[in-house]
């Protein structure tokens, strides 16, 4: 890089800083709610670690949460933190993880147990999953949010993300319904992801505690039966085209497949959602 971009560079961080600067003032002073929702907006896009810094700190205290969104918080929709959460979610990096961690164990931010779920979210965001985060979801799939964290552990596809996921449909103190639902609603939309259709590989070789809970696994890999799924309710996970896989994903859905077609336990329908896959995957 030469010097005149990085002149260029410079200028530019430069005009930004004064304008950071204020919206940092802003989180404490500002008493407008959408005011200072726009303040913290702008620090979580900005991708100052510093900045960002001081907005975890902020976000920790009830006094700023309140300003933010005024009236009783299990009265209050959230809507202020909700966009500041979407906008971390947008903008990922290490500081808008380690606020997202923080706050996680921050008495007064989970004092309100629904603004775990948009934090929860922009964690995920952020790729790959680190040992913290990673060990924020195993903490809250065991406190409720098990049907949170499994669709954005799919999603995110980072190596420590599809660990816990892994050990989610092992784990035999959730109940075998709730991981059948995670199962339906977090491999399906993933399905032509090489490094989840391996994880599902070892799952099904291994002997999970209940057959129900393999069978929804493989089904969400080869079938797609919406209603008895989902029901009728909206934003309902859909299977991506068979066509998106790339190669290491259908070598590892040929042969998990096929393996699957060698097992007697396979019910009829299974095994004529398998072959009809199989096909698309050549």
């Amino acid at each position: 890089m030469n010097q005149g971009w990085l002149l260029a560079i410079a200028t530019c961080l430069m005009a930004q800083m004064p304008n950071l600067f204020g919206q940092v003032a802003a989180l404490d002073s500002q008493r407008n709610p959408a005011r200072l929702e726009a303040a913290a907006s702008a620090i979580a896009a900005s991708g100052d670690a510093g900045a960002i810094h001081k907005l975890a700190s902020r976000l920790s205290q009830r006094t700023f949460l309140r300003r933010l969104d005024p009236g009783q918080p299990e009265q209050s929709d959230g809507e202020h933190l909700l966009r500041i959460f979407l906008v971390l979610a947008d903008h990922p990096n290490a500081a808008t993880e380690a606020l997202c961690v923080a706050l996680a164990r921050n008495a007064e931010f989970v004092s309100v147990s629904w603004r775990l779920n948009p934090l929860l979210n922009a964690l995920a965001a952020v790729r790959p999953t680190s040992a913290q985060a990673a060990t924020i979801f195993r903490e809250t799939s065991h406190s409720g949010y098990v049907g949170v964290n499994g669709p954005l552990l799919a999603r995110n596809g980072s190596p420590n993300a599809l660990a816990v996921l892994e050990e989610i449909f092992a784990d035999e103190g959730l109940e075998v319904d709730e991981r059948i639902d995670v199962a339906h609603r977090s491999l399906l939309a993933v399905r032509t992801n090489a490094a989840v259709a391996e994880m599902c590989a070892r799952l099904l070789a291994r002997r999970l505690d209940s057959s129900r809970v393999r069978l929804a696994i493989a089904e969400s890999l080869f079938d797609y039966q919406p209603k008895p799924w989902f029901g009728v309710a909206m934003d309902q996970p859909v299977p991506p085209d068979w066509k998106l896989a790339d190669e290491p994903a259908r070598a590892a859905l040929r042969s998990l497949g096929n393996t699957l077609l060698g097992q007697a336990d396979v019910p009829a329908s299974l095994r004529a959602a398998i072959r009809a896959a199989l096909e698309k995957l050549r």
